[in-house]
């Protein structure tokens, strides 16, 4: 049978455990579609249908164009751009996560890492 302190230390513990995950799950930080109005280094998502894809002729990245962005997707070489490449195609649905940046005064979305790109059919 457990002494009276150690009943007071377990559910101290259960108390602990229990805001821990109260904390993760409510402060944990949301994605948001991608909007004209999202801001620099934000990170969003947006799905649509690949329209092209195109490897840069210099440091092997990758350039996507979806059917309902007006905006570039780029995935940096380093972050899996030759992986995806080979992962998707012309005409397939795809859910991309990025953070919004600006190159050459264009806004892109840049994806992370290879995980944040998911084929949707």
């Amino acid at each position: 049978m457990m002494q009276k302190e150690e009943k007071i230390v377990v559910v101290l513990l259960v108390v602990a455990v229990l805001s821990l995950i109260i904390a993760y799950f409510g402060f944990a930080q949301q994605t948001n579609a991608y909007s004209s109005d999202s801001k620099i280094d934000e990170r969003v998502y947006a799905e649509g249908t690949i329209l092209s894809k195109q490897m840069t002729g210099k440091g092997d990245n990758l350039i996507i164009k979806l059917s309902n962005l007006n905006v570039n997707v780029f995935i940096p070489k380093n972050n899996g751009a030759r992986e995806v490449y080979d992962l998707v195609k012309t005409g397939d649905g795809i859910r991309i996560t990025g953070k919004v940046s600006i190159y050459m005064d264009e806004r892109e979305l840049v994806v992370e890492s290879p995980k944040d790109v998911v084929l949707l059919n």
